[in-house]
């Protein structure tokens, strides 16, 4: 993969408020979320937890798995560009 996949929060930004003409306000009132953590996550900041995955999920009718994968991938890419941590080889033996 060659450029970054889009965080889960723009996802949904587009793809649902706006393409519905969903407010951040309302949407957060309809998944029993505050409007910080709605706008904080529609703008990328925060991450799609487990529990907004299926509060998202529970509210469009899509599925859980679809929000959290889009979080993996992300985060996937994120730790493949990134910084690297320095680490040592473990030297893994084929017999137990």
């Amino acid at each position: 993969m060659t450029r970054c996949p889009n965080h889960p929060g723009l996802v949904f930004r587009s793809q649902i408020l706006e393409e519905h003409g969903i407010s951040v306000t309302k949407a957060a009132k309809a998944l029993g979320v505050s409007r910080t953590t709605m706008s904080n996550f529609c703008h990328g900041h925060i991450p799609c937890s487990a529990d907004l995955a299926q509060r998202i999920a529970l509210a469009t009718d899509s599925n859980v798995a679809l929000w959290i994968n889009l979080q993996a991938n992300y985060d996937a890419w994120q730790a493949e560009h990134g910084e690297q941590p320095v680490v040592e080889k473990l030297v893994l033996n084929s017999a137990a």
